[in-house]
């Protein structure tokens, strides 16, 4: 079996694996394609408009500029790619796992068991967000992250209701154990 995360059980059943909602990947992308057209056209009109801009030490100055543009444009959808995949929101029968790549070579992983939840909230803001069902889930602890945030995420009452019933179901495991001691 795959581990998905360092601390993983053997027998640990995964409910539900969350990542950012798509429409939010969209605009990013969109974001992208609006800097990636400016190139084009700068190259089209400069090119057509000023001439003198593509010969002699400005015509090496601008296959720079264009140059060192296209190395950011492909170092950003690259960027948005792996920040979009790896930052991922785990719910296993027994904890909820937050993986938040932060940087290309830096992340951070927070865990909180389900019988420590006190509190989970869902919300669904704008009409974007009602219309595509995306929003956010909080989860409030009284451990040292004292608020796991879910931001952005698809089905935000699907995954509070989840949540909601696995500590039901973890906290009547709870009693039932107390019960038979």
């Amino acid at each position: 079996m795959h581990k998905l995360f360092p601390s993983q059980l053997a027998d640990e059943q995964i409910y539900l694996i969350i990542r950012e909602d798509w429409v939010y990947l969209f605009l990013k992308v969109l974001v992208w394609i609006f800097f990636a057209s400016a190139l084009v056209m700068f190259n089209r009109f400069a090119n057509a408009n000023l001439p003198d801009l593509f010969v002699g030490t400005w015509g090496q100055i601008t296959s720079l500029f264009s140059q060192v543009y296209t190395l950011f444009l492909t170092l950003s959808l690259f960027l948005i790619f792996v920040f979009h995949y790896l930052s991922i929101q785990i719910i296993t029968g027994i904890r909820i796992v937050d993986i938040k790549q932060e940087g290309l070579f830096s992340h951070t992983i927070s865990e909180l068991h389900i019988d420590k939840i006190e509190d989970v909230t869902s919300e669904t803001n704008g009409l974007l967000g009602n219309i595509f069902g995306y929003g956010n889930v909080f989860v409030q602890t009284a451990g040292t992250v004292e608020r796991f945030e879910f931001i952005n995420i698809p089905d935000p009452a699907g995954v509070e209701k989840l949540i909601l019933d696995l500590y039901e179901k973890n906290s009547n495991f709870a009693k039932d154990a107390e019960n038979n001691s």
